[in-house]
Parts: structure tokens; C-alpha cells; sequence
């Protein structure tokens, strides 16, 4: 079967079948890595949105993430989705009070948001990814960035857009 030259057959280098196996486990892992793996319908995308909670921050940044607008990843620049809307409460924290003990005081001109982005992605059983593949998982870390603010927050949910 194989001759003292290294060939299959007398035709065929063991090295020439190393190569081709290489270059197909490439094909493979670049294929399972750009469209999910197993599991996953290949070029399904839907709609979803995630909420993003964004504690303690200005009036000026709420204002900021109402005006809407894309978002971006701030460290990968990736395209994450839309924001479509935003939400506050007043913002509290916690405080010592003199007696030692703690107790829960409004934080003077801070607002904890709620930022709602609509994305576009797919859902496996690994959870929801964007279209550029960044997962986002309820508690999460968001670091946002969009046109008038830049923010981080946690992900407090995440659904199919209705």
C-alpha cells in the first residue's frame, strides 16, 4: 500500500492527504463558528429585544439615551440593535446612618434607566446572539455605546420582539 517514497497508491503524498484534512477542519470550524453549530437554523434571523439596566446615572444621560438611536459594543465596536425605548426611576442608594445601621436614601439627581434595544439575531440553546454573534444573556454586561451617550449596564431581560 505504501511505497518507501511516502506515497498512497504510488500516486498520492501522505503529507498531500494531511494538508486536505487540515483545510477541511478549517472549513468546518470557520462554518460551525459563523453560523451557530448544531442545533441552529442556518440563516434564520429574527427580532428580539433585551432591557438594559443602567443604575445611578444624570438626567442628561436619560435624555441622551431617549433621543434613541444604534448602539454599538464599546470595546469590539460590534453593532448591537436599536434603542426603542427608555424608561427611569429616581435612584437610590444605600447609606450609614450615625447609629451604624443602614438604610436606603435618594440619590440626589441620579436616575436608574431602562434601556429597551431591538435587535437582530437568532436564539439556540446557548441563548440569544446578535447578528455579529456577541451573545446577550439576562445578567449580562452591556457596555453601550450610542450617538449622545455612553453607558454601562446589565441586562435584565431579554424576549421576542412582538
Amino acid at each position: 500500500m505504501f511505497r518507501k517514497d511516502g506515497k498512497l497508491f504510488g500516486k498520492i503524498s501522505i503529507i498531500d492527504i494531511a494538508a486536505v484534512l487540515l483545510i477541511l477542519a478549517l472549513v468546518v470550524g470557520v462554518g460551525l463558528r459563523f453560523t451557530g453549530g448544531p442545533g441552529t437554523e442556518l440563516g434564520q434571523r429574527n427580532t428580539y429585544e433585551c432591557v438594559v439596566k443602567v443604575k445611578t446615572v444624570r438626567d442628561y444621560t436619560v435624555n441622551a439615551l431617549k433621543k434613541g438611536g444604534e448602539v454599538y459594543d464599546k470595546t469590539t465596536k460590534e453593532y448591537i440593535g436599536t434603542i426603542v425605548n427608555v424608561t427611569s426611576e429616581p435612584a437610590a442608594d444605600h447609606m450609614q446612618l450615625a447609629d451604624g445601621s443602614h438604610a436606603m436614601a435618594p440619590a440626589e439627581n441620579r436616575h436608574h434607566a431602562y434601556v429597551t434595544i431591538a435587535f437582530t439575531g437568532k436564539e439556540s440553546a446557548e441563548g440569544y446572539f446578535t447578528s455579529a454573534n456577541q451573545q446577550i444573556g439576562t445578567g449580562g454586561t452591556l457596555v453601550l455605546n450610542a450617538k449622545w451617550a455612553e453607558c454601562e449596564g446589565t441586562v435584565v431581560d431579554v424576549y421576542p420582539a412582538k
